[in-house]
């Protein structure tokens, strides 16, 4: 049983520049996605980046149901058509960034400022604007020519892949607006590439497009701005005060500015401040002239220091701009190894601010800059260390993707607290610091680690410091830094005394200390075991995070939302960064996305579905057969499945290739690569044979259980290779698994009937929508449960895939060749 020749023999015919341009498409669409998740959070503030995603996948859905519903579309040239498409889709990209940065929009005043509620879908809509015509262009190739829909798709998604490499290249040579002008570019060239046999004059005005395109790289900041909301405080200082900017660096997953400082520093060591996507997060670059350094800086990080009058071995997480190796350094460090996973910040004070940084690093041998994921680099080695310093490494500010900038990263999960006590020497002292609401996460996730280390003996008398700055008028009640010292075998009261003394001096507040008669909640919590139940903290705000659940942000849950909480992180001012600390904005946005996408998916797919079925059959034209309701799941369950599991797969390999930009390259590109060539291949593969249907998707279920179940044994097996080995075996797991993924779906298209025509445009367009709902779907899920049960979902949705897609093999391939 196999499919009539005579529907493939009277399918016209496709052309290469059609596989051409939907490889230019899909990279400029994809890429667009990627730079638009960097633009946002610039923009407004890392949490709200994540819309790009759903905005993308809805723009991609709603151009399948357009395609499908218009029935005209298909009267059109194809050649003019795409030409045409691919010029419009150049244009809005320009368009619709200079407009959404004319709009000031901020999420997080909805409700303080009524118009942002007019705002709102505005600039939803300007940015849906290119992903509708990139997603027309798609469709209609995927439709028109299904019975190529394996090279098509094959195209498709290899371009998709080589969006992350350009992404990756374009970044920090551009800048996220001049990014913008060569996703346009991309779109103008595809315009020539489809109207060139034919309508050469339509290819003369996109060329002249992409020429006109390139002119704003020139002064691109002023000429082609990102608009900052004025809600952020940095943003609006980086805006005011042009003449102290010293540089702007972009990278994969942040912006960086540098702005001198005005004031003098108490303790002698003038800064330069570096801020992180204009606010999100920030660090004090110190000017450093010589050693042997005479004042000790005014950074609480003496504290760990104090109890010792050198230390041998330092290793700091997240060293930023450095103020952390200079206090090592003033306390006689002999070794310090400085991890940071921005290599702009690291470039900053080794090269390009060396003037002003001095020998605190460069050619400094007691110092060892490394630019990588810390947890990383500190399983990789047998090392014991003095000291440990992890200082406000916020994992909002350190996103691992750059494309799903909702991801976690994996550096105070208990997992990675167990890594540093187990390199602790075992008089060593371990260093953390925190916004003052997380503090008791913190002490917890502490003491669940060192119980699994020490075999269930549960004490933590005389170890734990807690302190804070006292907060100011801007922070309230809480103050923005607080930390905790742990002294791995407990603190005399000779070295708590001293530790008194050393805050006093930095004006710091001593919250707790073992030989403190005041009583308090923290104390309490502290002296008492691990399992006892307090009401000032209660288990689901101080439940350690894992590396199934690496959501150490996550404060409030799901389950503990309510209506004031989610008011009072809409209704902030110029204190909205304190929200991303202290209010549920991630359960909120999360929430509001997934309510969005149901409402559009009612709109924009049951209804069509309705109508169709009211259609008459006198009134349907041979090529309109009403939609097959169980078959449309079947996409459904593909868009869903496969954007659940990339997500899960780039968290998972976040851990053991550290490096975003690796990370997004290695995982993204190694999957729709793969997926790719194994759409090619699986007419092949397929065979017409209906066992091969529960073979493709069997393996597909197997290996994702197996990476599911068992990643952090692989994590175990494999840390200590070196980086490039790692990216190869991470390769060599993702392939096979992509490569079987981009089967189901060029399989299920090429299984639509003759009188179906309408059907693939559809089909495609609730695959794109169903994507944006795994992507919400995927994070709120592992925020709850966690990710080996999102990937136990993704197995079990493709199960029901496979169950779909035999019931229809049975329909579609039931007539013999006569």
């Amino acid at each position: 049983m196999i499919l009539k020749k005579a529907s493939i023999n009277n399918s016209p015919k496709v052309k290469t520049s059609y596989y051409a341009g939907i490889f230019l498409i899909a990279l400029s669409t994809l890429l667009l996605e990627y730079t638009m998740t960097r633009v946002m959070s610039v923009a407004l503030w890392h949490h709200f980046a994540f819309l790009i995603i759903s905005i993308a996948l809805l723009g991609f859905g709603i151009s399948g149901v357009f395609v499908s519903v218009n029935k005209k579309i298909s009267s059109y040239d194809t050649d003019r058509l795409l030409t045409i498409l691919s010029i419009i889709f150049g244009v809005s990209v320009i368009f619709s960034f200079i407009l959404i940065n004319k709009i000031p929009f901020d999420p997080f005043s909805l409700l303080n400022d009524p118009i942002q509620f007019l705002y709102l879908p505005l600039f939803y809509l300007l940015i849906t604007i290119p992903f509708f015509f990139s997603g027309i262009i798609i469709s209609l190739l995927l439709s028109k020519f299904k019975h190529e829909i394996s090279k098509l798709y094959f195209f498709d998604l290899t371009g998709a892949g080589f969006a992350c490499l350009a992404f990756i290249i374009l970044m920090p040579a551009a800048g996220g607006n001049g990014s913008i002008v060569f996703i346009a570019v991309f779109g103008f060239l595809a315009a020539i590439v489809f109207g060139f046999e034919k309508y050469k004059s339509l290819s003369l005005a996109a060329f002249i497009l992409a020429g006109l395109s390139m002119t704003f790289l020139i002064d691109s900041d002023n000429r082609f701005p990102i608009n900052v909301t004025t809600n952020k405080i940095y943003g609006n200082y980086i805006k005011s005060r042009p003449d102290l900017k010293i540089r702007t660096d972009w990278n994969t997953f942040s912006r960086v500015d540098v702005m001198k400082e005005e004031e003098k520093s108490p303790d002698g060591y003038d800064i330069m401040l570096a801020i992180i996507d204009a606010g999100n997060a920030t660090t004090n670059i110190p000017n450093v002239k010589s050693f042997p350094l005479e004042r000790k800086p005014a950074d609480a990080s003496n504290l760990a220091f104090k109890l010792k009058d050198s230390a041998d071995k330092v290793f700091i997480i997240g060293s930023a701009g450095g103020g952390e190796i200079l206090t090592g350094l003033y306390h006689n460090a002999k070794s310090i190894t400085a991890v940071e996973i921005n290599g702009i910040l690291n470039n900053l004070i080794n090269d390009d601010l060396n003037f002003w940084t001095g020998p605190l690093v460069k050619d400094n041998k007691r110092v060892k800059l490394i630019t990588d994921d810390a947890r990383s680099v500190l399983s990789s080695k047998r090392i014991l260390y003095d000291v440990i310093i992890s200082a406000h490494t916020i994992s909002s500010s350190a996103v691992s993707s750059g494309a799903m900038s909702m991801v976690e990263n994996y550096i105070l999960t208990k997992e990675a607290v167990k890594e540093y006590l187990k390199h602790l020497e075992k008089d060593g002292v371990l260093y953390i610091t925190r916004p003052e609401n997380q503090i008791p996460k913190l002490i917890k996730t502490i003491k669940a680690a060192r119980l699994e280390i020490s075999g269930g003996l549960d004490s933590s008398k005389n170890k734990f410091i807690i302190f804070r700055r006292p907060p100011g008028s801007f922070e309230g009640d809480r103050s923005f830094l607080a930390g905790v010292l742990y002294k791995k075998d407990g603190f005399t009261q000779e070295q708590i005394l001293n530790i008194r003394d050393e805050s006093s001096s930095l004006g710091l507040d001593l919250l707790y200390d073992p030989i403190s008669k005041t009583e308090s909640p923290l104390k309490t919590f502290i002296e008492s075991g691990i399992n006892t139940i307090m009401t000032e903290f209660p288990e689901s705000s101080v439940k350690p995070a894992t590396d199934d659940k690496p959501f150490f942000d996550q404060n409030i849950g799901f389950g503990n939302l309510s209506l004031e909480s989610i008011k009072e992180t809409f209704s902030q001012d110029d204190r909205a960064i304190l929200a991303l600390k202290d209010k549920p904005v991630a359960e909120t946005m999360l929430i509001a996305i997934l309510i969005q996408c149901i409402l559009i998916a009612g709109i924009f797919i049951l209804l069509p579905i309705k109508i169709f079925s009211k259609e008459k059959t006198g009134d349907k034209k041979g090529d309109e057969y009403s939609m097959d309701k169980k078959f449309l799941i079947y996409f459904c369950c593909l868009g869903f499945g496969y954007i659940l599991l990339q997500i899960c797969m780039i968290q998972k390999f976040t851990l053991f290739l550290g490096q975003p930009s690796v990370t997004l390259l290695t995982v993204v590109s190694t999957m729709l690569v793969s997926s790719g060539i194994g759409s090619l291949v699986s007419a092949k593969v397929f065979g017409n044979n209906p066992k091969r249907l529960y073979l493709i998707f069997g393996i597909i279920v197997t290996l994702v259980l197996l990476i599911g179940m068992f990643n952090e044994y692989f994590y175990e097996s494999f840390v200590r290779m070196n980086p490039a080995l790692r990216v190869a075996v991470s390769v060599m797991i993702i392939f096979p698994l992509g490569f079987f993924m981009g089967m189901p779906f060029p399989l299920g298209i090429s299984m639509i009937l003759p009188e179906e025509k309408r059907f693939a445009a559809f089909a495609w367009g609730v695959n794109g929508f169903f994507s944006v709902i795994g992507t919400v779907v995927a994070v709120i899920f592992a925020m709850m449960y966690g990710f080996k049960f999102v990937f136990i979902l993704g197995a079990f949705i493709y199960i029901i895939a496979m169950l779909i897609i035999q019931n229809r093999y049975k329909k579609s391939y039931s007539v013999k060749i006569n």
